[in-house]
């Protein structure tokens, strides 16, 4: 358990790099699994869920090694010598079923415990169940977690019901091992999934259409070592926008790839909220109207999280700080996660105003005059990181606890990183 105090009140300044995008690197380090030769990871964050995925391959037989003060790892899974993952490890977090299809490309079976992760709502795998079955596996639920078996893959034609970034990845995987063109079709296509398409092609893999929804791949009979740089993360580009626009500072982040933030920053604008990219630079200045648009027709906006290259289910929550620090009210959609919302109720405790129409929208009416407070982090890491943001722009001393560490999952470095800017911030 984590304990934070913030004081916040203060306009934040200056410089600041975006962590690495932890959803990369974690099916970059399954993806090793695929491989007897060493794959090399660069700029890799010292994140708990980093930590975890890295003690499963050891606990699998495999070999990690660090260099750059611990920023490169090297995976050597040569030496993996079992099809069953850790179970107190896996509960930990949801990531460890990416390791799926790469244990059934090495053993022909896998055993998967009951994934942990955010408590976002059910997270069912029925769609990554699909997409496994559609190659040939087969599925063995049991009372401790599940088997998939698979004596024979074959490359297919694949619809997917629901976009899942997991079932995708692992699909992705599956089929850049198994002979013959599969086609998928619905594929999830977040930035972090084209990455794993780009390092699996560097591993020699061969992949048609990366970054869209619809993917082919021509499986091969093996691939081979690579080397990969994990990219900054639009999720955390994200929020130092809101923390910009909520504390009336101005920050410059580096590395802010513009490719993967045209629509959030539509997004912001909707809220008042101006910012200007120098390269690859993205510059929130600090003279902001925050005033909440209204629709041509004169109605109020409703911003909906939707599957990717729409808005992002994982940003709408430093959207709705934003939101409730303008003036103005607008409403926010939310139809993946039933438990997504449920971060209010600490909002409602530094003043924010907002109403909960139903688990999946909520309207925001602001300008908020923030108040400090005591609040509790959900199980979820962009709800608990836009709750210290709020806390920031509170003029006072906050206390943020975070009982089960959800923003060492994807920040580890959160407090330098805020700290540099200015903010007053302390573990406790």
């Amino acid at each position: 358990m984590s304990t934070y105090k913030i004081t916040g009140g203060i306009p934040l300044h200056g410089e600041v790099t975006p962590t690495p995008n932890k959803n990369a690197v974690l099916p970059a380090i399954a993806a090793a699994l695929l491989t007897d030769e060493i794959v090399t990871l660069h700029n890799v964050p010292k994140s708990s869920d980093v930590r975890i995925m890295l003690r499963l391959i050891r606990k699998m037989g495999g070999k990690i090694s660090y260099s750059n003060m611990g920023n490169t790892v090297k995976i050597n899974a040569s030496t993996v010598d079992t099809n069953k993952l850790d179970a107190e490890l896996s509960k930990k977090i949801q990531a460890a079923s990416m390791f799926m299809a790469p244990l059934l490309i090495r053993f022909k079976s896998a055993f998967m415990p009951i994934p942990g992760g955010c408590k976002l709502g059910t997270r069912p795998l029925d769609a990554f169940i699909g997409n496994m079955e559609s190659m040939g596996a087969t599925y063995e639920p049991t009372d401790k977690g599940f088997y998939l078996h698979a004596e024979k893959l074959k490359a297919n034609k694949i619809w997917s019901w629901f976009p899942s970034v997991t079932g995708t990845e692992n699909l992705i995987m599956l089929a850049s091992r198994v002979l013959g063109r599969t086609e998928i079709y619905n594929a999830a296509c977040e930035p972090h999934v084209a990455e794993l398409c780009h390092l699996l092609v560097s591993m020699g893999a061969k992949i048609e259409g990366i970054g869209s929804n619809k993917l082919i791949i021509e499986g091969v009979e093996e691939l081979h070592g690579a080397e990969q740089t994990i990219i900054s993360d639009h999720l955390d580009i994200a929020e130092y926008v809101a923390t910009a626009a909520v504390t009336g500072g101005a920050i410059t982040v580096k590395n802010a790839i513009p490719e993967h933030m045209d629509l959030i920053l539509q997004a912001f604008q909707i809220l008042g909220i101006k910012t200007k990219y120098e390269g690859d630079n993205l510059t929130i200045p600090a003279e902001q109207k925050r005033k909440i648009k209204e629709t041509v027709k004169g109605n109020i906006f409703d911003v909906k999280a939707l599957f990717w290259p729409m808005f992002p289910p994982d940003v709408i929550h430093s959207l709705v700080v934003t939101a409730l620090a303008s003036e103005g009210t607008i409403i926010f959609h939310n139809s993946f996660y039933e438990y997504g919302f449920f971060f209010v109720e600490e909002l409602a405790k530094l003043k924010g105003n907002v109403v909960m129409a139903d688990p999946h929208r909520i309207l925001t009416f602001g300008p908020t005059k923030w108040r400090p407070g005591t609040i509790v982090a959900p199980n979820i890491i962009a709800a608990t990181k836009s709750l210290l943001v709020a806390a920031l722009a509170a003029e006072g001393t906050s206390i943020l606890h975070d009982e089960t560490d959800m923003l060492m999952r994807r920040y580890p470095t959160i407090i330098e990183d805020y700290k540099s800017l200015g903010a007053k911030i302390e573990k406790v």
